[in-house]
């Protein structure tokens, strides 16, 4: 497949997947294009494989030298979450999307780790950028160290988090499967938002040993249990 003909079906998706189900316009949609399409993405997709195991076995090499811990796993982006993406970025073509691979490792030793193991993909990898999420934490909160390497020709991103940051955003991810909002995105209940924002600015505060006045503490503690009905609502 040639990088138009992919990037053609990322466009051609895009519109389909903005399409209201059963709307004229989903009703005109060629099924034979569809198909087409959703095969180039799919043998797209299927093409990273090779590069993300690469990645992958490396990575825990790399970890394995800095951490007495190994967590290591690796993920190809499912189908919807690709489409997603492409309506959230209505500019993006699909052979421009980095994340379709992905790697991450969780350093139990904190920063210190972190630092270690990002110098070793710098020695030995060709980077294609790196976004310091930690030094400028996103709206949301999120903190970690994201780096896209090409492998084989192909981007594929590493995620790098304390045990911190990584609880953390698995809270997120919790939360907003039960409440059905993406919450990583910065979309949800304003309250909620604010409360993960305050929580991890606190988990990065005593990662780096900073004390935590007491005052503010109690005021999370409070702000928390106006929290609860989110964290026990009903899965939707």
């Amino acid at each position: 497949m040639s990088r138009t003909q992919v990037d053609h079906a990322g466009a051609f998706l895009r519109r389909w997947w903005g399409l209201d189900p059963g709307s004229e316009e989903d009703e005109a949609v060629d099924d034979h294009e569809l198909l087409r399409a959703v095969n180039i993405l799919d043998e797209y997709r299927t093409g990273f494989q090779g590069p993300l195991k690469k990645t992958t076995v490396g990575l825990r090499q790399f970890v394995q030298r800095e951490s007495e811990t190994v967590v290591v796993g690796q993920r190809l982006k499912r189908r919807p979450q690709i489409l997603n993406k492409l309506e959230r970025f209505s500019s993006m073509r699909l052979t421009q999307m980095e994340d379709i691979a992905g790697c991450r490792a969780i350093l139990a030793g904190g920063a210190p780790e972190v630092a270690g193991v990002l110098r070793r993909i710098r020695r030995n990898w060709d980077i294609i950028g790196v976004d310091d999420y930690v030094k400028n934490p996103k709206s949301t909160g999120y903190r970690a160290i994201h780096v896209v390497v090409r492998r084989d020709g192909q981007p594929v991103e590493i995620q790098l988090r304390t045990l911190g940051q990584h609880d953390w955003a698995e809270t997120v991810e919790r939360v907003a499967a039960r409440i059905r909002q993406p919450l990583k995105d910065g979309d949800g209940p304003p309250d909620l938002l604010t409360y993960f924002e305050l929580v991890a600015w606190v988990i990065a505060e005593e990662e780096n040993g900073e004390a935590l006045d007491p005052h503010f503490l109690e005021v999370l503690r409070r702000f928390q249990s106006r929290m609860e009905p989110y964290f026990t609502a009903p899965l939707r």
